[in-house]
């Protein structure tokens, strides 16, 4: 005869799990039936023993509960970010956990803030938080100031106002405050920087910066990298040429206004080396603009009769200070010019220039590029 296969049903597989749980907590039961009883015999004999011992299991519960076991998570997504503003009292940062569902009752983080004296050194800034931490991991993250940094990137060739908009609308920084910082004569010379304000010296890169760091610390960081780029044997270089290292930046500055193609910026430097050697207004369509109270506007011709030292139409050598802030290349590039003889350059309206050693070629390149606009 062959033998009858028996099917499990899903009848049986309920039947078992239930089983096995009831089993699970009834063994449970019994241990801390087993342990209150035993407490409680202890009591009888030794109180104080015994009163000591619940302390230390309270103690140990909620020191699992406060660094193992995760907290409910509430919050819609897997991460949450919350922001931490300057001034926000203990209080009131719990009160923001709780908002975005991090959290459902901070007392006890509360408490130990207070405890410990941190509640009033909670650093500004953006947190994050992931499902599965722990009321531990929120307390330390906080205390420690792990901040979440953001990647701020700041180009060649921008003014410090305009910088200042980038940061605003990167990490919400106080852009007035950033521009009275970099235009202050006193704040500059402090960090060692002989100029009246900071336009050349907030080097372009790309930085990691939190939500809620002050202008201060973004402009000195930003201080400190112009001055590890412009190393000793930088200034050296521009001993060799008679240059001051602010009047490297200041020509470096117009180089990166002017350079669209980034291969022509020594071409750019040769033709205001040899201008200034031989005496000629420099003729640096950016510095005009530079001087122009909205400075965003197009150039038009009756703008070069503008009564300002950075209008280079006008006034000869180079204006009085950097017109952006540079980067690197630029910097190389005001002190190793190429060694070519052009005396004029004059823009192609494709991002690049067409060089001249002569006022006519200079001319007839102009004229060039005129038609072909026409023709285009």
């Amino acid at each position: 005869m062959k033998s009858e296969q028996k099917h499990i049903t899903i009848t049986d597989w309920i039947i078992f799990f239930v089983s096995t749980f009831l089993i699970f907590l009834s063994s449970i039961l019994l241990v801390i039936s087993g342990v209150v009883f035993a407490l409680f015999r202890l009591a009888r004999r030794r109180p104080v023993f015994t009163l000591a011992s619940v302390i230390g299991v309270m103690i140990l519960f909620f020191a699992i509960r406060w660094m193992v076991i995760p907290i409910p998570w509430r919050a819609d997504a897997e991460s949450v970010h919350v922001t931490i503003e300057n001034g926000d009292s203990m209080t009131r940062i719990v009160q923001r956990l709780k908002e975005a569902r991090v959290i459902e009752d901070g007392t006890s983080l509360l408490f130990l803030a207070k405890l410990s004296g941190k509640d009033r050194k909670i650093q500004a800034g953006s947190y994050s938080f992931e499902k599965g931490t722990t009321l531990y991991s929120i307390f330390s993250k906080l205390t420690r100031g792990d901040v979440t940094l953001r990647e701020v990137t700041i180009p060649e060739g921008l003014t410090l106002r305009r910088i200042a908009g980038i940061l605003n609308r990167q990490i919400e920084i106080d852009s007035l405050e950033f521009v009275r910082l970099a235009t202050d004569k006193r704040f500059a010379q402090s960090m060692g920087i002989a100029a009246s304000n900071l336009e050349g010296y907030l080097f372009p890169d790309t930085y990691r910066l939190s939500w809620g760091t002050t202008p201060e610390k973004v402009v000195r960081v930003m201080v400190e990298q112009f001055k590890k780029t412009f190393t000793d044997g930088l200034t050296r270089r521009a001993g060799e040429i008679d240059f001051s290292s602010a009047d490297v930046v200041t020509l470096a500055s117009m180089i990166e206004a002017e350079a669209r193609d980034g291969n022509e910026r020594d071409l750019i430097s040769a033709v205001y080396h040899n201008r200034l050697r031989r005496g000629m207004l420099l003729q640096c369509d950016p510095t005009v603009i530079y001087a122009l109270p909205e400075p965003d506007r197009p150039l038009l011709l009756k703008h070069l009769e503008v009564d300002s030292p950075y209008n280079t139409y006008k006034y000869p050598g180079l204006p009085p200070g950097p017109i952006c802030n540079p980067g690197k290349a630029s910097i190389i590039a005001a002190l190793y010019p190429a060694d070519v003889n052009y005396l004029y350059f004059v823009a192609t309206g494709k991002g690049s220039h067409i060089f001249s050693t002569s006022l006519t070629q200079h001319n007839l390149a102009r004229t060039k590029i005129k038609r072909a606009g026409r023709n285009r």
